[in-house]
C-alpha cells in the first residue's frame, strides 16, 4: 500500500509540474508540443499507478493464499478428529455416552464456526485477511483442545 500510496503522490506531482506555467510561455500561448506532453505525462503516471497497483493486488492474493494453504491442514485434521469422535459415540457405555454426546455437540458447532471462518478467510478482502486469519487460527486452536478433552473421555 506504501507503494501504491508513493507513487500516486509521484503522479500527482508530475501532473503538477506539466500544469505548471513557465516563466518563458506567454499567457495564453500554449502549443501543441506542450499539450501533447502533458498528456504523454499523465498516461505514464497512470500506467505506473496501474502497475503498482496490479503488483499489491498479486502480492496480497499471495499472503492470503499462503494463510488458506497453512490452515488447511490443520481444518482436515480437525475434521477428521471429530469424525473419529462421532463413530466411537455409538460404542460407549450408557453412563458416559450422554456426556460424550454434549461435548460432541459443542465441538460440531466450534467446527461449524471454524469452517464460516475459513469460508471468509478464502475470499476476504486486504483489510481483512489477516485478523480473520489470526481469528481462524485462535478457534482452530479451541476446538483442537476440546478435541483432545473430549477425547481423553472417551475409552479406547
Amino acid at each position: 500500500m506504501n507503494r501504491i500510496a508513493w507513487l500516486s503522490v509521484l503522479g500527482a506531482t508530475m501532473i503538477c509540474a506539466g500544469c505548471e506555467e513557465k516563466s518563458g510561455t506567454p499567457e495564453g500561448a500554449t502549443g501543441a508540443g506542450a499539450g501533447s506532453s502533458l498528456a504523454g505525462a499523465a498516461q505514464k503516471a497512470a500506467g505506473a499507478v496501474e502497475g503498482a497497483k496490479d503488483k499489491a493486488a498479486e502480492a496480497f492474493t499471495k499472503l492470503r493464499g499462503d494463510a488458506v494453504a497453512s490452515l488447511e491442514p490443520r481444518m482436515a485434521d480437525a475434521r477428521e478428529q471429530v469424525s473419529k469422535l462421532k463413530s466411537k459415540v455409538a460404542d460407549l457405555p450408557a453412563a458416559v455416552k450422554p456426556t460424550v454426546e454434549s461435548g460432541l455437540k459443542e465441538i460440531e458447532k466450534q467446527l461449524g464456526t471454524a469452517e464460516v471462518q475459513f469460508d471468509k478467510l478464502k475470499t476476504a478482502g486486504a483489510d481483512a485477511w489477516e485478523s480473520l486469519s489470526k481469528e481462524l487460527g485462535d478457534t482452530i486452536d479451541k476446538l483442537v483442545s476440546s478435541i483432545r478433552d473430549l477425547s481423553a473421555k472417551v475409552p479406547g
